[in-house]
């Protein structure tokens, strides 16, 4: 008898818990700060570029996944505690510059998890690329590409 009555109350406590934790807020961050950077040849087609090493300035240890790669896509990781982000990439061909700025809005969430910051309003600061266009200046998941670089 006491084996049923402590079963029947692990039963409900069980039940309890489990309803309890449907009031729990879903904490999913859906903002990005990649950048995603496209390299295209005249025709609007991928071309390939040789990285020998990318690095932002005031970011120390630079972005070593990209050491001696190559690739036609970058995805370019932006500060939140500053408007402007500037990248050197260092390339077989020769270095190039990259200066983004961009607005940095921070947004609750909900109490439980805190606030979130997304990017908006990309633009291009400064480069040393002669073909830049920005595609998308919001910066989101979803977006495929925000810039594409015809080299």
């Amino acid at each position: 008898m006491i084996d049923k009555f402590w079963s029947k109350v692990f039963i409900i406590l069980t039940m309890a818990v489990i309803v309890s934790c449907g009031d729990i807020p879903t904490c999913l961050d859906t903002e990005t700060s990649l950048v995603k950077v496209n390299f295209v040849d005249v025709d609007g087609k991928p071309k390939n570029i040789t990285l020998l090493s990318l690095d932002a300035i005031g970011e120390n240890d630079g972005f070593l996944q990209y050491s001696d790669s190559t690739l036609n896509k970058l995805n370019l990781p932006l500060n939140p505690g500053a408007y402007t982000t500037t990248f050197i990439l260092e390339q077989a061909s020769g270095t190039d510059t990259l200066g983004l700025t961009y607005d940095v809005v921070a947004k609750l969430i909900s109490p439980e998890c805190g606030l979130d910051a997304s990017f908006d309003k990309l633009k291009v600061d400064y480069t040393t690329y002669s073909k830049i266009n920005i595609l998308q200046t919001a910066i989101h998941e979803d977006v495929i590409v925000n810039i594409e670089i015809t080299l």
